[in-house]
């Protein structure tokens, strides 16, 4: 009897995982042809890019797979040499490209797909650049300065870099092994064991640029104390995406807490101290958002006047506007050109697996698609190609990443048309 009812057992599981597998291969199938459904037929999409006539397009590295990181940070210095990021395995190399060199400069183990290793120019010295680095010996993330002529180290921060105020006064930090945690499309993941402090030693670093002094401005706990929800009891909390303004006197953050029932989050803006806290919106969607100016912030988010849209803040104040009707309702990555003018932002992949660059004219309301871009199925999760739009120093070029000719690559788009 037993033996009967072990045997009706076994085979109880076997037509579950059989039923399983089946799901699965029905769930790709109908991916598939939602997928050839969208971009041969519904879109018409034959070609993997199309973009404006008014536009031209250049691969930027001649290698096989390159990228340069996040949409607030741009490769290009006012020289117009270009920082590329070319990954070999577990390590990222760095290279400086200008009009007749292209030289390795550096490499580094922290780093991620999303964000590089927070690769950027010293906007005061424009042969000196910052990057993430894992110290083996301490068993620590810390950040280094390199001389892109002389490929000579310079100098070393305590820790690694998050976004460095535009007069090199300062740089804010956060902990990437929490993201590693919490959110690994931005963490780090060279220790093997990691121990997290608690919220009253985490949240955000000041590292004074002049002294090399650290201190913890923001904690954790801090936050949890703003104005608390019930949705923080029994959560795990973390900030990311933070942003210096301008003139560098105010930084905007992401705060954002996830326990059984999701993840909830907030945008919260402070002065350079880490005083004046400023809660912005909050807490049932909020995704990329961007300085305009020094005191206003663009923000892809909900809001219960408008819904998900890209919204204008102004800080420190509880107005809000649409930013614009005709913009797209969906998450992108938003930044505002040098001259205060345009605003770019992009899409993620469709069912047709395009991903789309807009250009927005901030006087003129007016929204252009400037290109699509095709991303391969293979690219995917924290693997997955980002756009992430960035603007060359003079506002004429915007350079971003795609898979469209199925490698990961770093491309530079001509918009002087545009703009001018």
């Amino acid at each position: 009897m037993e033996f009967i009812m072990w045997r009706k057992l076994i085979k109880n599981r076997r037509i579950q995982s059989i039923t399983k597998r089946a799901k699965s291969l029905l769930l790709i199938i109908f991916r598939c042809n939602r997928y050839i459904f969208y971009r041969y037929f519904l879109k018409r999409y034959f070609s993997p890019l199309q973009i404006h006539k008014e536009s031209s397009l250049e691969k930027v590295s001649n290698s096989k797979e390159s990228f340069f990181g996040y949409y607030n940070l741009s490769p290009e210095n006012s020289k117009q040499k270009v920082l590329i990021c070319e990954p070999k395995g577990l390590i990222l190399k760095l290279y400086v490209k200008d009009s007749t060199n292209y030289r390795n400069i550096g490499e580094t183990t922290a780093w991620n797909w999303q964000q590089g290793c927070m690769l950027q120019w010293n906007q005061n010295q424009q042969n000196i650049v910052y990057y993430n680095v894992f110290d083996e010996h301490q068993s620590c993330y810390k950040a280094k300065l390199i001389d892109t002529d002389t490929g000579e180290e310079k100098d070393e921060l305590p820790m690694p870099i998050c976004s460095i105020s535009k007069n090199q006064e300062y740089a804010l930090s956060l902990n990437f092994e929490r993201l590693a945690l919490m959110r690994p499309d931005y963490g780090y993941f060279c220790n093997q064991h990691i121990l997290l402090p608690n919220n009253q030693n985490d949240g955000i670093w000041k590292i004074d640029l002049n002294t090399k002094r650290v201190n913890l401005i923001i904690s954790l706990q801090q936050l949890i104390e703003l104005k608390p929800v019930e949705s923080m009891l029994d959560a795990d909390h973390k900030v990311n995406h933070i942003d210096i303004s301008p003139e560098g006197n105010r930084f905007l953050f992401l705060h954002r807490w996830v326990n059984p029932l999701g993840r909830f989050m907030r945008l919260i803006s402070a002065d350079k101290n880490g005083n004046d806290l400023y809660i912005l919106n909050g807490d049932k969607m909020i995704s990329h958002s961007c300085w305009y100016g020094n005191d206003r912030i663009i923000s892809f988010c909900y809001t219960k006047e408008y819904g998900n849209a890209y919204i204008m803040f102004t800080d420190k104040t509880n107005q809000r506007q649409l930013l614009s009707k005709d913009m797209p309702v969906i998450d992108g990555h938003p930044s505002v050109s040098p001259n205060g003018r345009w605003l770019i932002t992009d899409t993620y992949p469709a069912y047709d697996r395009m991903s789309r660059i807009f250009l927005f004219d901030l006087i003129n309301k007016h929204v252009t698609c400037i290109g699509r871009f095709y991303q391969p199925l293979k690219y995917n999760r924290e693997y997955r190609i980002d756009l992430h739009p960035k603007w060359s120093m003079d506002g004429t070029k915007i350079y971003f990443e795609s898979g469209h000719n199925g490698y990961r690559n770093l491309y530079v788009i001509n918009i002087e048309n545009f703009v001018k």
